[in-house]
């Protein structure tokens, strides 16, 4: 279901996430902020579109977003609401190497890990998706590189390690639309999963 870099005609470009709150967009935004101040060229996401990514799913058919939503649903309604600390700065794969910079957090990574799993294991159930050989690990994508990264970016990374953005509140999470432009993505959400209580 993962295609090629273009979307077909009657398929939509989603992926299962939970947007950062709105109250903390202005702080993950200081922190992009004080990243692109080392002068590295880096593709940087809009602050309304900051999200922890649970499962990208890509190219997909339109007639598979029922299938998907029904599963999702059924995720939703087995797992917890909980409270996350947004915190920390890293970069994949590492500092040294960045290819993507990102926000993280302490409190509420297992919690996303839980999440994670039981979304993979019944959309895995039901012939959506196929799980990742790589573990999963709770991030929000500020930035993506585009160059070789700087001492002073490496260094920067490395200040910011522990940064605290804040808490928030996951009581949900949102199956979402991506559509590539020039101006990059625009995000449509196309339908949201209350988690249980």
């Amino acid at each position: 279901m993962t295609g090629g870099e273009k979307t077909r005609p009657h398929a939509a470009r989603i992926f299962l996430g939970v947007y950062i709150a709105e109250d903390l967009r202005p702080a993950a935004s200081e922190l992009q902020s004080q990243l692109r101040q080392a002068g590295v060229r880096v593709t940087w996401v809009a602050p309304h579109n900051l999200h922890f990514t649970l499962q990208f799913i890509g190219d997909t058919p339109t007639e598979i977003i029922p299938r998907l939503v029904q599963t999702a649903g059924e995720a939703a309604e087995s797992v917890s609401a909980f409270t996350v600390n947004v915190a920390g700065i890293g970069a994949f794969p590492s500092p040294l190497r960045a290819r993507t910079l990102w926000l993280g957090c302490d409190r509420g990574a297992a919690e996303f890990g839980h999440l994670e799993a039981e979304l993979v294991m019944r959309l895995h159930q039901a012939g959506l998706v196929e799980p990742e050989a790589r573990p999963f690990a709770a991030h929000c994508t500020l930035g993506r590189v585009r160059e070789r990264p700087s001492g002073k970016l490496i260094a920067r990374i490395e200040q910011l390690a522990d940064a605290v953005v804040g808490e928030m509140s996951c009581t949900s999470f949102s199956l979402i639309k991506s559509t590539l432009t020039g101006s990059g993505p625009v995000y449509e959400v196309l339908e949201d999963f209350r988690l249980r209580g």
